[in-house]
């Protein structure tokens, strides 16, 4: 389902916002995104949240991000990511120019990893 989806995104000319929120897609549905994201260039507000997605999934999503130049939000909200993730993600988001909202809520992330990311 979600790598048909995926496989659509990487030629969509189109489609500016998804939300597969909900969906149980995990850290391989995260990582099926991140594909679609590093050749997506229309898609502009991504929802992935409820997802059962770990720091390795977000740090996939942080990887492609490095690439996009089209997406500016980003939901990963109640998920299960950690400041591990976080952190990595936060790296990743310095060679971004283009995400101006992110949303991180109720993970497993402590002041550290906001810490982090809010330095990125």
């Amino acid at each position: 389902g979600l790598i048909k989806i995926g496989e659509a995104l990487q030629i969509n000319t189109s489609l500016q916002i998804l939300d597969v929120s909900h969906n149980r897609i995990s850290d391989d549905g995260a990582a099926a995104i991140s594909e679609c994201l590093k050749k997506n260039n229309t898609l502009q507000e991504l929802s992935i949240s409820k997802n059962e997605i770990t720091s390795n999934g977000l740090i996939k999503i942080g990887e492609a991000l490095q690439i996009n130049t089209s997406l500016q939000t980003l939901d990963v909200s109640h998920n299960r990511i950690s400041d591990d993730g976080v952190i990595k993600f936060s790296e990743c988001l310095k060679k971004n120019n283009t995400l101006q909202e992110l949303n991180i809520c109720k993970n497993e992330i402590t002041s550290i990893g906001l810490g982090k990311i809010g330095g990125a």
